[in-house]
C-alpha cells in the first residue's frame, strides 16, 4: 500500500502491484446492517451493535472473563444471527445476548438478565439464578 486516507464514510487506500508496479486505488467502506430493531415501546430504531456491546461490558464489567475478548465475541455472535434480518426485536437481541454470556458467565449472564427483564424482586433474580443450575 502507498498511501491512504479517510474519504467521507469510505477509506481510499493507493496500491501498488509487487509483480508489475502497476499503481491503482481502491475504496473501502465498512459493512453497514440495515436492520430495524422493534422497541418495546412500539418505537422502530436502527441496529447498532454497539448498543449490545455496551450492554455486554457494563454485564462483564469487574468479572472473570475477559471483558474486551467477550464484549466482541458476544456482538460477533448478534451481528451473525440478524444479518440475514431485515427486523429483529428488542426481545430477541436480549435472549440472544443471554444465551451467548451464560456459555461464557454466569455472573454476566445474571447481571444482564437483571437488566433486559426487569425484575421487581428478588424472586425473579432467584428463578434466572436457578436456570443455571
Amino acid at each position: 500500500m502507498v498511501d491512504s486516507r479517510s474519504v467521507s464514510a469510505r477509506v481510499r487506500r493507493r496500491r501498488e502491484c509487487e509483480g508489475c508496479g502497476h499503481r491503482f486505488t481502491t475504496y473501502e467502506e465498512a459493512e453497514s446492517l440495515d436492520i430495524d430493531v422493534d422497541k418495546r415501546d412500539g418505537s422502530r430504531e436502527p441496529f447498532r451493535v454497539s448498543k449490545v456491546e455496551d450492554g455486554v461490558r457494563r454485564a462483564v464489567k469487574d468479572t472473570a472473563v475477559d471483558d474486551d475478548e467477550t464484549v466482541r465475541e458476544v456482538a460477533s455472535v448478534v451481528k451473525a444471527r440478524v444479518a440475514d434480518r431485515d427486523v429483529v426485536s428488542t426481545d430477541e437481541i436480549g435472549e440472544m445476548v443471554m444465551e451467548a454470556l451464560k456459555e461464557r458467565d454466569e455472573v454476566a449472564y445474571l447481571r444482564f438478565a437483571s437488566v433486559y427483564e426487569k425484575f421487581d424482586s428478588a424472586k425473579g433474580f432467584v428463578e434466572r439464578a436457578q436456570d443455571l443450575e
